[in-house]
C-alpha cells in the first residue's frame, strides 16, 4: 500500500551492498506551513498525513547518521590517497624532469646566460651570484667549481664591514679562475688592515688582469708596482677613480706604474691629475680615452701623443686657466665617437676629427666652436647629440654644416623672453621639408639634414607653453613624415623619411599634439612624455 506523502527512491552502489540500510529515499514533506501561524490542531485527515510522516521520518534518521559515518570514513580515506598519489606525481615529475637529462655543455651554456645576462655581484655575499648555483645540486656544483670561466668576473664593491672569511673566499675565487683572464672591481672606501690586505691579493694576480674597475683611495694605489703591472700582459682596460684631494699630486713612485702595460688600450680616469706623464700611460697606444679634468688645456697635450684614439670622453669642470693660443689643431683621424661634457666643448677649436661619426656635446648659448668645428673637420657625421640650457642660434647655424645626419638629439631650455625663444621656432621651421614651390622656403634659412631618419628633441620651458611652439613643431614632424611617395607631390625626391621621433617636455597635452596620434598609427615610431 502506498505512503499517502510524495517519496522518491534511489539506491547507490554503496547502498547495494549494505541491505541491512534498506533503501535509501528522499523524502518530500508534505506542506504544513500553514499551520505554524495558529495554535489551532490540524484536522484528522492532516493529523494522521502529517503522523505517518513523522513516524517515517524518525525511523529514517538513524540510517542516515550511520551513512554519513560511512561516507566521512571513505572520504577521509579518498583524501588520505589523494594526497600520496600528487606527492608520486611530484616526485616522479622531478626525477624525470627534462632538465635531468640535458647535456652538460646545454646546462652550461644556460648557466653563461643567466649570470652573464646580470650585473656582477658580490662574491663575499653567498646569496648571489654564483654561489645559489652550487646549492641546487652535486652536478650542478660539479660544473660550476670546475669551470673556470665562471669565476672570471672579480667583483668587490665598498662594504662597512667585511665577514672574517673574505680572504679566503677571494683566493678561492682567484684560484677556481686559473690562468684565464679576469675582469677586476673593486672599491674601497677607507684603510682598513683588511680592505689593503684584499686588495694586496688582488695584485698577487695581476698577471690575470684583462679589465680592472678600481674605486680605491690614493695612498692604497701604493700597492701597486711596475712589477705588478709588467705582470698584466693581458690587460687592456683600466678605470681608476682615486680620491685625491683638488690640486693635489701623485707620488713619483707612480710616474711609471703603466709603462710596460704592453696591450692596454682603453683607460678611463676620475680624479686623477692629468699629465703626459701620469701613470707611464702610453697614450699612443690607446684606442679609448675617458677622463674628468678641471681644465680643458690637459687634456690637449695628452691628446696630442693620444693619435690612435677611435673613441674619446672628455669632462671639464672649469674653463680655460690658460688657453693655448695659435696652437696647432690635434689631429685625430681614427677617432670615431667623441662625447664632451662640462665646459669641454671648447676643446673642439683645437680639434680635427675627419672621420668622426659621433659627437655628442654640451654648448653654451653663444658658443661657436661647433660650427668652425664641422666646417673645420668636415666629417661625414652620423650622429649629433647636443645639450644646450639656454638654446642659442649656435644650434641650427651648426646644423647646416651637417648634412649627413640620420640621428639628432636636441636636449635644450627655451629662454623665458619670446624674442630669444624664437630661436626654437626657426629651428623648427629650418627643419621642416618644403616643397620645392613653397614661398615660404625663399624667406626661411632651410637646414634640411636630408637623411634625418631618427629625431629626439627633450624641450625645458619655463615661463609659458606657447614657447614650445606645438604647431610648428608639430608640421615639422609631419613634413618629414609625408614625404615624395606619400602625400605630397613636387617635394624633393632624395629627402629621407622621419622613422623615429621622441618629445620630452614640461607641457601639458596640447590640441596640436593629437597629429602625433595620426602619425604613429600611420607608421610613425612616436613617443611623447610629457611631464
Amino acid at each position: 500500500m502506498p505512503l499517502p506523502y510524495d517519496l522518491a527512491s534511489r539506491t547507490t552502489k554503496s547502498e547495494s551492498k549494505k541491505p541491512a540500510y534498506g533503501h535509501r529515499e528522499l523524502i518530500r514533506v508534505p506542506n504544513i506551513a500553514d499551520h505554524f501561524h495558529t495554535n489551532e490542531p490540524p484536522d484528522d485527515p492532516d493529523a494522521q498525513l502529517f503522523s505517518q510522516t513523522l513516524k517515517y521520518a524518525t525511523d529514517r534518521e538513524p540510517f542516515l547518521q550511520e551513512e554519513v559515518r560511512y561516507l566521512e570514513t571513505i572520504l577521509y580515506q579518498r583524501l588520505e590517497e589523494l594526497s600520496r598519489v600528487k606527492q608520486t606525481i611530484r616526485q616522479y615529475k622531478f626525477v624525470l624532469s627534462p632538465v635531468r637529462r640535458l647535456p652538460r655543455e646545454l646546462l652550461m651554456e644556460i648557466f653563461f646566460q643567466v649570470i652573464g645576462n646580470e650585473d656582477p655581484e658580490d662574491v663575499l655575499d653567498f646569496d648571489r651570484g654564483l654561489w645559489p648555483l652550487t646549492h641546487i645540486c652535486r652536478l650542478w656544483r660539479t660544473l660550476i667549481l670546475n669551470h673556470a670561466s665562471f669565476w672570471t668576473t672579480v667583483s668587490l664593491p665598498g662594504r662597512i664591514r667585511y665577514p672574517t672569511y673574505a680572504v679566503h673566499i677571494l683566493s678561492l675565487f682567484l684560484e677556481r679562475s686559473g690562468s684565464r683572464p679576469i675582469f677586476v672591481d673593486f672599491t674601497c672606501r677607507d684603510l682598513e688592515n683588511l680592505p689593503q690586505t684584499l686588495f694586496s691579493v688582488l695584485v698577487a694576480h695581476s698577471h690575470h688582469w684583462e679589465t680592472c674597475r678600481f674605486r680605491i683611495p690614493v695612498l692604497l694605489i701604493n700597492h701597486l708596482s711596475p712589477r705588478a703591472i709588467e705582470r698584466a700582459k693581458v690587460l687592456r682596460h683600466l678605470d681608476l677613480n682615486l680620491d685625491l684631494m683638488y690640486s693635489s699630486r701623485l707620488s713619483d713612485a707612480c710616474s711609471n706604474l703603466f709603462v710596460d702595460a704592453s696591450v692596454l688600450r682603453s683607460v678611463k680616469l676620475t680624479g686623477v691629475p692629468l699629465t703626459p706623464n701620469t701613470l707611464g700611460l702610453r697614450w699612443s697606444i690607446l684606442t679609448h680615452y675617458n677622463v674628468a679634468q678641471d681644465f680643458p688645456e690637459k687634456h690637449l697635450a695628452v691628446l696630442r701623443l693620444a693619435t690612435g684614439l677611435v673613441e674619446c670622453s672628455m669632462n671639464c669642470s672649469q674653463l680655460w686657466r690658460q688657453e693655448p693660443w695659435g696652437s696647432n689643431p690635434v689631429s685625430l683621424r681614427k677617432l670615431q665617437i667623441l662625447k664632451l661634457e662640462g665646459t669641454a666643448s671648447v676643446l673642439l677649436k683645437y680639434l680635427l676629427t675627419p672621420n668622426l661619426c659621433s659627437l655628442s656635446i654640451v654648448l653654451s648659448e653663444t658658443e661657436d666652436s661647433l660650427k668652425g668645428f664641422l666646417d673645420r673637420s668636415k666629417p661625414r657625421l652620423r650622429e649629433l647629440e647636443i645639450e644646450a640650457n639656454p638654446m642659442g642660434n649656435n644650434i641650427l647655424d651648426a646644423l647646416q654644416s651637417a648634412p649627413h645626419l640620420i640621428k639628432l638629439a636636441l636636449n635644450v631650455s627655451v629662454p623665458t623672453d619670446y624674442r630669444q625663444s624664437i630661436v626654437f621656432k626657426d629651428l623648427l621651421v629650418a627643419l621642416k621639408y618644403h616643397a620645392r614651390d613653397d614661398a615660404s622656403d625663399s624667406t626661411t634659412s632651410n637646414c634640411k639634414l636630408s637623411r634625418l631618419e631618427e629625431l629626439i628633441l627633450s624641450v625645458y620651458t619655463i615661463s609659458s607653453h606657447d614657447n614650445l611652439f606645438a604647431n610648428e613643431l608639430t608640421a615639422m614632424a609631419v613634413s618629414r613624415w609625408k614625404v615624395p611617395g606619400k602625400e605630397r607631390e613636387g617635394t624633393e625626391r632624395n629627402l629621407a623619411q622621419l622613422k623615429s621621433f621622441t618629445l620630452e617636455t614640461n607641457s601639458y597635452w596640447l590640441p596640436a599634439f593629437n597629429v602625433f596620434k595620426e602619425l604613429d598609427q600611420e607608421g610613425l615610431k612616436t613617443n611623447i612624455h610629457l611631464h
